[in-house]
């Protein structure tokens, strides 16, 4: 896997050529934040999965609270790097069925085997349910739509939301892949290089923020979530104009310093204004009611705390991250099976540890370890190595004259 910086026809070196190692930094670091993340909910008060610890962690509550503003931001935008490097050597067809395997095949897989488990595990510790897995599985199909039911896509949702975002998104790479759409990318990358520019994007941002937040606040289930849906889409498809443009990316880099210290502001300032402890969350409303300049301003600083973040986590991989190594890739080959699997290992060590004897912190820790343990230890031993596995967590599939033996962490780059 190639690391090189290079040019694209007459459009020379503003295009970004092939895979860049801070990037793909950023991708492991975003995707294994995951697990302390989710980890975090079973001490957080009214949390889903529905573990509870019967102590909560303020500490917790409060790094949850931050993550959760831009943590799935930052999963959209490298995963709209991604659309970027994958069409690098893929037409419109190739594309879409590329696609369809690697996200559908997953979450089909998902919502049958791995996501029941863990529904299952939540029941039998809240007492909704006794028996046996085999007796509880029909019921996962036909007793009603989690919470109160059984049905749920669970972290799957994740991917449905990533599949449309790939067929929506189509006309927008389709343009910027032709020679008119490089030309007018690098017109405009070249201006809005300069200056404070990339802190433009957070107006169209908020705009859509002030428009939907309001009417549509709510859960991903794609009927409640349009705000939501429209946020991540517009980060989506800048993490692919990002990755399209040298000139943009090297911009991230120059301004890291003030795009940290603005996202810090941000975040002090909605910490300050608007954090709910009793809620873990931010809210613009007091007692269930807000004035219209007040939704305005939460919406603006909301949004602007996400794309601080996000330039900011650009920038400083940019300047601190750009080394390859057989570690990250060995990292990135096992982002995706960690993602498909990760919320079920917390659910189940949950389970186990939560009604254990021992503080908040060792029971965070034996979690969050084990969730690490066994990931890695079932993506080294298994999920890499069978090759009827592989699809199913979103892996490609072996082909002939491929090998898994690797010197130290290797280099399974077909991962």
């Amino acid at each position: 896997m190639g690391y090189l910086v290079g040019a694209v026809n007459n459009t020379s070196d503003l295009a970004i050529k092939e895979r860049r190692a801070d990037l793909d930094w950023l991708r492991v670091i975003a995707f294994w934040l995951l697990i302390y993340y989710h980890a975090a909910i079973t001490f957080m008060p009214g949390g889903i999965p529905m573990i509870q610890n019967a102590d909560s962690s303020p500490v917790l509550q409060v790094m949850a609270g931050f993550l959760h503003e831009f943590r799935l931001a930052l999963l959209f935008l490298i995963s709209g790097v991604g659309v970027s490097f994958a069409l690098r050597h893929r037409n419109k067809a190739q594309f879409m069925r590329d696609r369809a395997v690697r996200l559908l095949v997953p979450l089909i897989f998902g919502v049958l085997v791995i996501v029941p488990p863990m529904i299952f595990l939540e029941k039998q510790f809240i007492g909704a349910f006794s028996g046996s897995f085999a007796e509880f599985y029909p019921k996962f199909f036909t007793e009603g739509v989690y919470p109160r039911g059984n049905l749920s896509w669970h972290h799957y949702w994740f991917i449905v939301y990533l599949y449309l975002f790939c067929l929506l998104g189509w006309p927008i790479f389709a343009y910027f892949k032709c020679a008119a759409g490089r030309r007018k990318l690098a017109h405009w990358s070249q201006r809005l290089s300069r200056g404070g520019y990339l802190y433009l994007a957070i107006i169209p941002l908020a705009v859509v923020e002030i428009l939907l937040r309001a009417w549509f606040p709510g859960f991903p289930d794609l009927i409640h979530d349009w705000a939501n849906f429209s946020h991540w889409f517009m980060i989506f498809t800048a993490g692919f104009l990002l990755a399209s443009s040298r000139p943009l990316l090297d911009r991230t880099q120059q301004l890291r310093g003030l795009s940290l210290a603005l996202a810090m502001i941000a975040t002090a300032t909605m910490f300050a204004q608007f954090w709910l402890p009793e809620k873990g969350h931010f809210s613009p409303l007091v007692n269930g009611e807000t004035d219209i300049a007040t939704y305005a301003w939460f919406c603006v600083l909301r949004v602007s705390n996400v794309w601080f973040w996000l330039l900011a986590c650009l920038g400083f991989a940019g300047r601190y991250l750009q080394r390859p190594s057989r570690l990250l890739t060995y990292l990135n080959g096992a982002v995706y099976p960690l993602f498909c699997l990760h919320l079920t290992i917390i659910v189940a060590l949950a389970y186990v540890i939560v009604p254990l004897d021992g503080s908040i912190l060792t029971k965070y820790l034996a979690i969050t370890t084990g969730t690490i343990v066994v990931s890695l230890g079932g993506y080294e031993l298994l999920w890499r190595r069978i090759a009827w596995m592989r699809p199913l967590l979103g892996l490609k599939p072996l082909h002939a004259g491929d090998t898994l033996k690797y010197r130290s962490l290797g280099d399974p780059a077909r991962d």
